[in-house]
């Protein structure tokens, strides 16, 4: 396990190349579960904020926060390319990962548009709910493909 988590991150600026299924799925249960710890420790600085009200737990849970994004930040790059070569691997064209890229970023732009109304009603948001809950359905929809895409078998390369 850890030789395919070492593969993959000193592969971090490789585009060229396969992934097969054990390497790319350990390097996503790795950043879920690295994931997971994050959003674990803010929820529960969070509750004990709530209850306690101390200002030192408000500051934790803001180093926290972006120690969470500066991982992401560096691990957004290591994750796109083991991403591309585990689609390749599996002979789909990676350029398919622009459909979600496109499509997350529309829904997060809609949903926090939605955000923003519920936070103030005066101003109306710009979507309607019917559409953010369809245009995420379709996000997730996209998402479960992609899902099924990664478990695909490699396609051995063909002698030219």
């Amino acid at each position: 396990m850890w030789e395919s988590l070492k593969k993959s991150f000193c592969s971090y600026i490789r585009f060229k190349g396969r992934a097969d299924r054990k390497e790319f799925w350990i390097w996503a249960l790795a950043m879920l579960a690295i994931s997971f710890a994050f959003v674990c420790i803010m929820a529960l600085l969070a509750l004990l904020f709530e209850y306690t009200q101390k200002p030192v737990l408000s500051d934790f849970f803001a180093v926290t926060i972006s120690l969470f994004g500066l991982f992401w930040v560096v691990m957004f790059f290591p994750t796109l390319t083991v991403t591309v070569r585990r689609l390749r691997d599996a002979g789909i064209t990676p350029w398919l990962l622009l459909i979600p890229a496109t499509l997350g970023i529309f829904t997060f732009l809609v949903l926090f548009d939605q955000a923003l109304y519920n936070m103030d009603p005066s101003t109306p948001p710009h979507y309607s709910g019917v559409f953010a809950f369809i245009l995420a359905s379709v996000t997730a929809l996209v998402g479960i493909t992609f899902l099924i895409l990664f478990c695909l078998p490699s396609k051995k390369e063909e002698p030219e």
